[in-house]
């Protein structure tokens, strides 16, 4: 199984790929921690572009994140299940204040300033990132869940529990 992860910052994109990772024994990449080193300074492209090809080559996967310019298409013409996580701006900014002590506790500074809740809520929603969500439920009908609430998630976390992980129907 391959799935491909994707939504707004503080969505729950990263609890949703561990909570699935161990669920389904499925290895797991979270984007951000290959992009940026623990105090959020960016990695040179050509360092980070081949782990993530090789990533993709495994038999099955789920990869955290967004970033367009690092394999998007492959990522999503691979995957056999596309998670949108589309959570309402409050709620993902909640989200990251509180898991940001859990975040100091495995060693991340600097991840709760004023740029990052910023891009919380309003930059992580630019039309330009909205559109590109669009062409994504438009592109892969056939295998997208979205999710736009805690209620949803949680019923998608049910189900999981209760039949597994399958494809959307």
């Amino acid at each position: 199984m391959r799935i491909a992860i994707m939504g707004y910052a503080g969505s729950g994109k990263t609890f949703l790929a561990k909570y699935l990772s161990e669920k389904e024994n499925i290895p797991v990449l979270h984007l951000d921690e290959v992009k940026y080193t623990k105090e959020w300074k960016p990695i040179e492209d050509e360092r980070v572009l081949p782990v993530l090809a090789d990533f993709l080559q495994k038999e099955s996967w789920i990869v955290d994140g967004n970033y367009t310019y690092l394999f998007q298409k492959e990522r999503l013409d691979a995957a056999d299940i596309i998670l949108l996580v589309m959570l309402p701006r409050i709620s993902c900014l909640l989200r990251c204040i509180r898991r940001r002590k859990a975040r100091r506790a495995e060693g991340y500074t600097n991840d709760t300033n004023l740029w990052f809740i910023q891009f919380v809520l309003f930059e992580g929603r630019s039309k330009e990132r909205r559109q590109n969500y669009a062409r994504i439920m438009e592109a892969y009908p056939e295998k997208l869940i979205v999710l736009r609430s805690q209620k949803e998630i949680d019923l998608f976390l049910s189900q999981v529990d209760q039949k597994g992980l399958s494809l959307p129907q």
